[in-house]
């Protein structure tokens, strides 16, 4: 089974052009990616991808998903959860970044960074109709430990903390503790100073979007 995942513009071709590339089977899914703000000419390419997979391929679903893009950490953490499931469903992901907004697909492009899908095509069409596919190229978050992802949660308010009341609030010494932020920090998910004799420590901008995507 595929999830072709799409961004959307003001018109349904650079969509129908990979869905007639690909092919459809009843069982795939289609979901297209536009702004929670759009005008009605989005709504109409959306209705036109809709109709067309409707008469061709019966049994396709279509989804509409409508992405906060004004919210980045939002947005971002949204589309990793969404694109996460489907793979995690054992399904082949194609991701086509030809039409919508440029906001939008920085936003898909992001996600993907934050996530291990090898079953993956990417792919993007260009302003003179050339089909590209693009390579994965793109740093992968590490695996977090379950202390790590405590402290992602721990910090998701946007408090800053310090390393001995995290390591009270964890039930580890403050030795145990220097060692989790440091990896953390390492890969660009914490960041800590000292303020007088502590160390107090909060999220990135990375480390806002992984508390989010980590959130049940």
């Amino acid at each position: 089974m595929r999830t072709f995942i799409a961004t959307i513009g003001w018109t349904e071709w650079p969509i129908a052009s990979a869905l007639l590339k690909h092919g459809l089977s009843k069982g795939d899914r289609i979901i297209l990616l536009s702004p929670e703000k759009r005008d009605e000419r989005s709504k109409e390419a959306i209705n036109e991808v809709k109709g067309f997979v409707s008469r061709f391929v019966p049994g396709v679903n279509v989804h509409d998903i409508q992405v906060p893009v004004y919210d980045p950490v939002e947005a971002i953490a949204f589309l990793a959860k969404r694109i996460n499931s489907e793979a995690k469903e054992g399904r082949r992901l194609i991701v086509n970044l030809s039409g919508g907004m440029r906001i939008l697909v920085a936003e898909v492009l992001l996600a993907l960074t934050l996530l291990r899908i090898s079953d993956l095509d990417l792919e993007i069409r260009t302003e003179d109709k050339v089909d590209l596919s693009i390579p994965k190229v793109w740093m992968q978050y590490p695996d977090f430990s379950n202390r790590e992802v405590m402290v992602l949660s721990m910090l998701a308010n946007g408090e800053e903390v310090s390393l001995s009341e995290l390591a009270k609030r964890l039930r580890v010494s403050v030795s145990t503790m220097h060692r989790v932020l440091k990896r953390m920090e390492e890969n660009g998910v914490v960041a800590s100073k000292r303020v007088s004799k502590e160390r107090i420590a909060g999220l990135t901008l990375k480390g806002r979007v992984l508390s989010k995507l980590f959130r049940e």
